[in-house]
């Protein structure tokens, strides 16, 4: 496509938060540049760099419009990312991390199957789609032809309940409808992940779709905010072998932090949206609340599931959540879990 074709097709925004990203941004704005699709913005959210990125960006003088619409103040990555989605004006919106290298065709790729979806179900709907991910080190060699390989997300999530216990779509492979952004945003205040959110809401109220192709370099480096270790990456043999007093109160406070995490991310999500659910997000909630309920529950909740993590992982989490279930808050805004415990709590 030529670059005079592009009032032909619908403005795509690309929302990127950036934070001291000078040494691999030159990268990323290149093969944002080398999109076959042909109307893009580029929109950034810059939290507080000190590395001269502002300015880089200042100077970004390529064939895509770059607007810098926050700089100076630091917010942290969801309120980053948040700034940078609110400000899009397109009528779809692609995330991008500053250290990634994208394919040509990840866009028009990702716009071909949200389009169809929208197609089918009304543009009203929300709609995500979600391309394949090559793993690179920081020199963009290859680490694994895909994240879904080695790791236990799925590529095959598109239920409410398999974005329970944790998240299968990094932000940066993704592309949503102004839909998604109109029931998503503003993100609640304790918020773990937006790409997390953004997928619930797709979930719930919309379709998820996947396109096979690897289109985007994932960069994993020292720097990262989030990287494939945050994707269940199985650890390297000298970090099994740590075996000191510390490295254990270390990884139980990490595993008190992710159900915390898990505990927060589903109460704000059902305070939010508890009585608009449709019927199978409402039944995907309610497995849920049988899973934290019993052992019996957690298996059925499991097996239906892609959870994200292994099987028996995946149990433990479901355990450990029970004891966070009253401080979900969920009761008061999502009737499946307030019929449930309050059934449970008469037969006992």
């Amino acid at each position: 496509m030529h670059h005079d074709d592009n009032l032909n097709e619908p403005l795509v925004s690309i929302a990127l938060a950036t934070y001291n990203g000078r040494t691999y941004l030159p990268e990323l704005l290149a093969s944002l540049e080398a999109q076959s699709w042909p109307n893009l913005e580029v929109v950034v959210s810059d939290d507080a760099s000190t590395d001269g990125t502002p300015e880089l960006l200042a100077a970004y003088a390529g064939r895509i419009p770059v607007r810098l619409v926050a700089s100076g103040e630091r917010v942290g990555i969801v309120r980053n990312f948040e700034r940078a989605l609110a400000a899009c004006r397109g009528d779809y919106v692609a995330l991008a991390d500053q250290d990634d290298v994208w394919a040509p065709e990840k866009i028009a790729d990702l716009m071909r199957e949200v389009r169809e979806a929208e197609q089918a179900r009304g543009r009203a709907t929300p709609a995500l789609a979600f391309c394949d991910i090559e793993l690179v080190d920081a020199k963009l060699c290859c680490v694994s032809t895909s994240l879904f390989d080695i790791t236990a997300k799925s590529r095959r999530a598109e239920r409410l309940r398999d974005f329970l216990l944790s998240n299968h779509v990094p932000g940066c492979a993704m592309l949503v409808n102004r839909a998604t952004l109109e029931r998503a945003l503003p993100f609640p205040a304790g918020i773990v992940m937006h790409d997390w959110w953004l997928a619930m809401v797709v979930a719930a109220f919309g379709e998820i779709r996947h396109v096979a192709a690897p289109h985007l370099k994932y960069r994993q480096h020292d720097g990262n905010a989030v990287g494939a270790s945050a994707t269940n990456q199985r650890p390297t043999s000298a970090a099994r072998g740590e075996c000191s007093a510390a490295a254990a109160q270390r990884r139980g406070a990490s595993r008190r932090r992710q159900i915390d995490g898990i505990a927060d991310q589903i109460r704000l999500f059902a305070r939010r949206f508890g009585a608009e659910l449709p019927a199978h997000a409402r039944e995907d909630m309610n497995a849920f609340s049988r899973g934290i309920e019993n052992w019996r529950g957690a298996v059925e909740f499991v097996l239906i599931s892609h959870t994200g993590e292994s099987f028996l992982r995946a149990l433990k989490m479901m355990r450990r959540l029970r004891k966070s279930v009253l401080s979900f808050g969920v009761e008061a805004h999502c009737p499946p879990f307030a019929q449930r415990l309050r059934r449970r709590r008469s037969a006992s």
